[in-house]
């Protein structure tokens, strides 16, 4: 499904998805703005964090399409990490771990 795109996000929020074969941008969209963390990709999910907090989740297929908006309530610079099942977030005030088993 997504092994063969590329997901990245601009500061200004523009985030982008690109076949990684042939260079064919799929989608240009704009999300919030202010980004400075990384998307990562799991699970058929793309997952954007901008620096207020708001997570942007998005199918990682050729097509653009918002799974889900979750708003943290605090602000967040870090990019989210994976391991085990998990999905870990740090804010300016804590550490979360989302998900598990």
């Amino acid at each position: 499904m997504c092994k063969d795109l590329l997901f990245w996000v601009s500061e200004d929020g523009i985030a982008n998805c690109l076949d990684a074969h042939t260079g064919e941008l799929k989608w240009k969209e704009r999300l919030s703005r202010n980004y400075k963390a990384s998307p990562i990709a799991a699970d058929g999910r793309v997952y954007f964090l901008d620096v207020d907090g708001l997570c942007t989740v998005v199918a990682a297929t050729p097509k653009f399409e918002v799974l889900a908006r979750n708003k943290l309530g605090q602000g967040t610079l870090a990019s989210l990490a994976v391991a085990d099942g998990r999905i870990y977030l740090r804010s300016r005030k804590a550490l979360y771990c989302i998900g598990g088993k």
